[in-house]
């Protein structure tokens, strides 16, 4: 596993090879069109997938294996990792997502991509303090620059057991601007790290 700030700020790194090879392989031969799901609370209007996590699929070893990590990444972060929860997406086509900032619930999240899907990672941009908004309602951060934003921070590659770790803040925009194409598959496992 490499995991690799992405510059001096110290709140954005690359991840690469976190799950087991082995685990992606069985992974692959998953139909994924069979798999039970579910709609992301705040999501509901989008083309995503929230696959269910059965006890001995290989999503739920995949989620093993990632909190087995989990004093890599607090020794990389600097930060105490108790627990990692996941949901693992699978977006369909029409899938984008407009650029913007999570609210402050979110705190510390990964993505890891578990399929290529090209031109459709997630894209961080540079904001200043202008450009962000802060609100008294659940969202609390909100953009108000220009769209698409101009000044791209970071733009992580679609690729299998790649992706990223994030340090939540009022400037952390980030969106996903090309819409997954037909027979296009954008899976992945999002992290919530506590």
């Amino acid at each position: 596993m490499l995991i690799t700030a992405i510059d001096e700020k110290q709140d954005l790194f690359a991840i690469e090879n976190l799950i087991n090879s082995d685990l992606i392989s069985d992974l692959h031969k998953v139909p994924l069109e069979c798999v039970p799901f579910s709609k992301m609370e705040w999501q509901e209007t989008i083309p995503r997938r929230k696959l269910a996590q059965m006890p001995g699929t290989v999503f739920s070893k995949i989620h093993e294996n990632i909190n087995a990590t989990k004093d890599i990444i607090a020794n990389t972060i600097g930060q105490s990792v108790k627990q990692i929860e996941t949901a693992f997406w699978y977006d369909q086509e029409g899938f984008d997502f407009t650029p913007h900032i999570d609210n402050p619930g979110v705190d510390k999240v990964m993505q890891i991509y578990l399929s290529d899907c090209p031109n459709t990672g997630t894209v961080f941009y540079n904001v200043t303090g202008d450009d962000v908004i802060v609100k008294e309602d659940a969202q609390a951060w909100h953009y108000e620059g220009p769209i698409p934003p101009v000044d791209v921070r970071k733009e992580f590659e679609f690729k299998v057991n790649k992706g990223y770790l994030m340090l939540n803040g009022k400037h952390q925009l980030h969106g996903v601007p090309n819409k997954i194409g037909k027979g296009d598959v954008r899976l992945s496992v999002y992290c919530w790290i506590n």
